[in-house]
């Protein structure tokens, strides 16, 4: 088991106590032990790397070997809710789901009770048919099984009406999900975890070290920035944003940074 050291999660959230809904200076990411530019073939690697952020929520980290892009991590977390967790994203792969469950077993005693699925994509929904085997009550947007069925990735047998508008918000215990509107894909979701003021981005957020916007074959990015800035409205204090692929870091920093690339893609589109 890894952990995040606590001194440098009380840096990084007293960097955060000025006003968020300022562009924030950099700040440097959070030292983990899965860097953005991994290396090692992912067969010699753990399945799943876990660390404690803060009390009740974990972040996990898996990844795979992707052709033109090499090893890639991708990021989900566990929050407690009460006598059970809350699982945002699968692992990456239904081997890794299972080491991963074990893990937090092992770590916090707790089975997962339920899991909130971000997107269509493999990174976000891998291990999705395990976990309802076992009995998870999976959320996600109401688009979001037609997608996954178009796509040929694992289906969601369930998900979430309340939350098919941009804007929509659900409660759910320790969290709240939301739908920003349409981004990285057309259904990706956010997670905020309100006491320790956390916010998964998921793939609409780009780490601090990305020049690019990633993958963006079902990408609405003219509908992108609105979305982005909607998250920047709604969790002004975040203290911590963490995105699906690369290091969390201290505020709103990532989502100003994501805004800063969308700009340049458009302003490269303008001139072709």
């Amino acid at each position: 088991m890894r952990y995040l050291l606590p001194s440098v999660l009380c840096i990084v959230f007293i960097l955060t106590s000025c006003d968020n809904s300022k562009t924030s200076a950099p700040v440097e990411p959070l030292k983990t032990d899965h860097a953005e530019d991994v290396v090692t073939p992912a067969n010699e690697k753990p399945l799943v790397v876990l660390n404690k952020i803060t009390e009740g929520v974990w972040l996990h980290t898996s990844s795979q070997d992707i052709p033109g892009y090499g090893v890639m991590p991708s990021n989900g977390l566990a929050v407690k809710d009460g006598d059970s967790l809350i699982l945002v994203n699968t692992a990456w792969g239904e081997l890794a789901t299972v080491e991963l469950a074990k893990k937090l077993k092992e770590e916090t005693g707790l089975d997962i009770g339920k899991l909130i699925v971000v997107h269509f994509h493999p990174d976000s929904l891998a291990g999705v048919d395990w976990l309802e085997a076992k009995g998870v009550k999976v959320l996600s947007h109401p688009a979001t099984p037609n997608l996954s069925a178009q796509r040929g990735t694992p289906i969601p047998n369930t998900s979430v009406p309340a939350l098919l508008d941009p804007g929509s918000r659900v409660k759910l215990g320790p969290v709240e999900i939301s739908y920003p509107g349409p981004a990285h894909t057309q259904d990706n979701l956010m997670v905020y975890v309100s006491e320790p003021k956390i916010l998964f981005g998921g793939c609409a957020v780009r780490a601090a070290k990305h020049t690019t916007l990633g993958n963006i074959a079902d990408a609405n990015l003219e509908k992108w920035p609105d979305s982005l800035e909607w998250a920047k409205t709604i969790y002004p204090e975040t203290k911590m944003t963490v995105p699906s692929h690369g290091n969390p870091q201290a505020g709103i920093s990532l989502i100003d940074h994501s805004l800063a690339l969308l700009k340049n893609a458009a302003q490269t589109v303008s001139k072709k």
